[in-house]
């Protein structure tokens, strides 16, 4: 989506009032209103200010949500940096960015880059999988908050996928699911971590004891005095249930704590009245299409143009998307909404349903491992099998079905936008399509935890986006996070006769 190319989204209308220091929330917001001036020079254009949020994809400028910004006179807020600039940045942070606007259209010009950590501190314990994604993702906890890292969406610095272990001091930086959990976009080593060192953690205020100056965030302890709050939120101010950032000084015990220097209210999202937003990053709290987050802000995308078209079939909690529109009493009235997932593509065998009938395992004849499709109420349904069932759902289906399924992954599972199945007593070829996982040169290519065996250019047919079918080409140009179209022809046998790099 560039945006500085779009249609031109609602036009300011009200005096604008985005204060982003202190109004950015866990690095998930800023907030105002926009406001409009009468034109540059007498020519009649409307000259305002709006919001993108998103990680950072570029530099030469800045690239946030696929758009590139100027950033020559930008003002720069880093973490709390003196004097900050762009070279202060890294790829895969999240960003928000106040930028110019033209009769609702992005100009391309940044007014002011903020960026803060979500959480700066210890892994409490050696990163484990998380089920279903085939070990390419990993959670573990920094001061009570649980961190999602994947091998290929977060971009690490100092460290790597797998180096990462017990006590290893990390800042992190990404989208918020909820207030104790962050899908993490970018990871920086910062190496040991003694006692009384800085550290930043959020959270919600829990078990306060005003007495005792403590409280919990997300179990872990904080302990504070009348001085550590004069910058920020007064002792008298603090309650159970408010949502705040502690920076403070970490404290060996016994028990390990943080001694806050300075604790700040912050809130979800942005302000309620803000025009000209742009949001990207992993959907959460997802009921419908009138009723999701994005990094904690309210998301109605009921009337957005949607792209692909069926779009409102692929959504749900970590999809990612990105969104425009205007934020109004709270929401955000998204005027389009773009899929951001890789398409997949299968069609495989039926293992087992859910109880619920709204998921389903398929899996490929002679391959290790199985694939969950997720369905919801706006999945298209067709049975081309010999029954030919009207009303046909996953409640029909019994295992050994040979189903088609388009769809997004996300997070190690196929959302499905269509299921079809077909008929099992004379399947088509076994397919597979998406990112790839993992490859080893005319041995396997693994895509969705399903490793395919391959072979040289004489028992797999190669083809790359160029048209070339050597296969000596094709595994030195290709790489993880291509996508790649996989057939294992009749008889299905985990063994693929024909392997495509798609564009």
């Amino acid at each position: 989506m560039n945006s500085c190319a779009h249609k031109p989204l609602k036009a300011a209308t009200v005096l604008w009032s985005l204060i982003i220091i202190g109004v950015i929330v866990s690095g998930c917001g800023a907030g105002g209103g926009s406001s409009q001036s009468a034109g540059i020079g007498g020519t009649g254009i409307d000259v305002a200010k709006g919001v993108v949020q998103g990680r950072v994809t570029g530099f030469g400028s800045i690239f946030v949500n696929g758009d590139k910004f100027n950033t020559d006179a930008s003002n720069f807020i880093v973490d709390g940096l003196v004097n900050p600039s762009q070279k202060d940045l890294a790829l895969g942070m999240v960003v928000t960015l106040e930028v110019e606007t033209e009769d609702g259209v992005f100009t391309g010009k940044a007014l002011e880059v903020v960026y803060d950590d979500e959480v700066q501190g210890p892994v409490s314990a050696t990163p484990t999988d998380v089920d279903g994604t085939s070990g390419t993702q990993k959670t573990f906890m920094v001061f009570g908050q649980t961190v999602t890292i994947d091998e290929t969406d977060t971009v690490f610095e100092g460290t790597s996928f797998d180096m990462l272990t017990v006590n290893d001091v990390v800042e992190i930086s990404g989208f918020r699911s909820s207030p104790d959990e962050i899908v993490a976009s970018y990871v920086e080593w910062q190496g040991n971590m003694p006692d009384g060192s800085v550290v930043e953690l959020r959270g919600m205020i829990e078990k306060l004891d005003p007495l005792l100056q403590q409280f919990t965030l997300n179990s872990f302890p904080v302990t504070f005095d009348n001085l550590a709050v004069d910058s920020g939120l007064q002792a008298d101010d603090l309650a159970n249930g408010l949502f705040v950032e502690v920076e403070g000084l970490y404290q060996e015990g016994p028990p390990v704590s943080v001694l806050a220097v300075e604790i700040e209210e912050e809130d979800e999202g942005f302000d309620d009245e803000v025009d000209d937003v742009s949001l990207e990053g992993p959907i959460s709290k997802y009921l419908s299409i009138a009723n999701f987050k994005i990094n904690g802000q309210q998301i109605d995308a009921r009337q957005a143009s949607l792209s692909p078209v069926n779009a409102e079939a692929l959504l749900g909690d970590g999809v990612e998307v990105e969104v425009e529109g205007n934020i109004v009493g709270g929401v955000l009235m998204a005027e389009e909404l773009e899929v951001e997932e890789v398409e997949t593509k299968l069609k495989a065998f039926v293992l087992s349903i859910f109880p619920g009938n709204e998921r389903f395992l398929v899996n490929f004849t002679g391959l290790m491992g199985s694939i969950e499709i997720v369905t919801n109420s706006q999945t298209e349904f067709d049975d081309n099998g010999p029954l030919e069932l009207p009303n046909f759902s996953v409640e029909d289906m019994i295992p050994g079905d040979f189903v088609a399924v388009e769809g997004v992954e996300s997070t190690g599972k196929i959302i499905a936008g269509s299921v079809e199945r077909q008929d099992s007593a004379d399947p088509d070829d076994s397919e597979l399509e998406g990112q790839v996982d993992a490859f080893v040169a005319n041995t396997s290519i693994t895509v969705l935890g399903i490793p395919f065996a391959v072979a040289d250019g004489t028992d797999t047919q190669y083809m790359d986006v160029n048209g070339n079918t050597s296969a000596l080409l094709f595994f030195d140009n290709l790489k993880m996070g291509d996508r790649v179209e996989i057939k294992d022809k009749v008889t299905a046998d985990g063994f693929a006769e024909e392997v495509r790099l798609d564009d």
